[in-house]
């Protein structure tokens, strides 16, 4: 009883002392921290101060009090978002949202992403690139990839891009290439509910594919949309078209339908999942189908590095030309780096 008295008191001086001034943070283990509240993405608090060089990441679960002195823009479960000034006391678990059309609690697991309000252009970019090397002396085998990553976050919508990389070269087989890049934009409709729009392009040696340019555009629904992880799911329509390398040489053009999802996994400690998987029913040409997979895990190290190991396959089950593989995947591990 007595160290909780303490701690209220503790909290209730430092609101007090940097009121309409400065964020307050009380730590798990007690620390009171006055600085700014950057933001909340993906179960980790940013904090700033003026006595560090770097903002400090806090696991959201860790916090046990927090004071803004200015208003913020939260999300919670369900799609909601709310601009308010926030009080949070872990002695009832509450986070209390204030402002001048609002006045409610919600619980501090239901909070999945803040903003402040007055975020700067390079407050709302992500930026991943990492590479990765492998050679085999017995057949001279050498591989290497790229894979990088840009996205773009407003309160209501995102603009992401992003490449994979990979070229293969041995003796007496050549060099055989896959390059793959996207272009994805997310507007938030209704609570969870999105539409999107996009193109993606696919470049592959092993199916004799010079270039497939598909574009996409339909609606989605988040399933789950915690702090924790995500599940989304969509419908929508693509037109795909193709163009074969020597000796087909041919165009082609495919309407299709889409359906696809997401699975993201990161309030795992270090470790992060992704599960992405699309498919493309052909309209055009019956009993075709089109299934992109992309599966991927990263383990943080110091500094913003990371290691990476993934996994990418497209399956055609009818490709446009004859003696070629339906199915070409290639599985990267990769050491990178981000900036978030």
């Amino acid at each position: 009883m007595v160290k909780k008295i303490i701690f209220l008191f503790l909290f209730g001086c430092s609101t007090i002392f940097v009121s309409a001034q400065q964020d307050t943070l009380i730590s798990s283990t007690g620390d009171v921290i006055i600085g700014e509240i950057k933001s909340l993405s993906r179960n980790v608090l940013s904090f700033d101060t003026d006595y560090a060089d770097s903002e400090f990441q806090v696991d959201w679960n860790e916090v046990k009090g927090l004071v803004s002195a200015e208003p913020l823009v939260i999300y919670v479960t369900g799609g909601k978002k709310y601009t308010g000034r926030m009080r949070y006391d872990a002695s009832d678990q509450k986070v209390k949202i204030t402002g001048d059309d609002i006045d409610m609690s919600v619980d501090l697991h239901d909070v999945v992403k803040i903003n402040t309000t007055n975020d700067k252009f390079w407050d709302k970019v992500y930026i991943s690139l990492d590479a990765g090397y492998s050679y085999t002396k017995a057949n001279n085998l050498s591989q290497f990839s790229m894979t990088g990553q840009v996205k773009y976050t407003e309160d209501n919508w995102k603009l992401s891009a992003g490449f994979n990389n990979v070229a293969t070269r041995q003796d007496e087989v050549g060099t055989t290439k896959r390059d793959e890049a996207n272009i994805d934009f997310n507007r938030d409709i209704y609570g969870n509910a999105y539409a999107f729009a996009g193109m993606e392009f696919l470049s592959s040696s092993e199916q004799n594919l010079d270039l497939r340019t598909t574009s996409k555009l339909g609606v989605g629904y988040y399933f789950i949309r915690e702090n924790g992880m995500y599940l989304q799911g969509g419908l929508g329509l693509a037109n795909a078209h193709e163009q074969y390398g020597s000796p087909d040489n041919i165009s082609k053009n495919s309407f299709e339908g889409l359906m696809g999802f997401e699975f993201d996994a990161y309030d795992t400690g270090d470790f992060s999942f992704r599960l992405k998987s699309t498919a493309y029913p052909s309209f055009s040409n019956k009993g075709r189908w089109r299934i992109n997979t992309d599966v991927s895990a990263k383990w943080d190290l110091p500094l913003d590095f990371y290691i990476k190991a993934s996994f990418v396959h497209n399956f055609d089950s009818k490709p446009q030309v004859d003696n070629v593989d339906k199915g070409d995947y290639v599985f990267q591990t990769s050491i990178g780096w981000e900036w978030d």
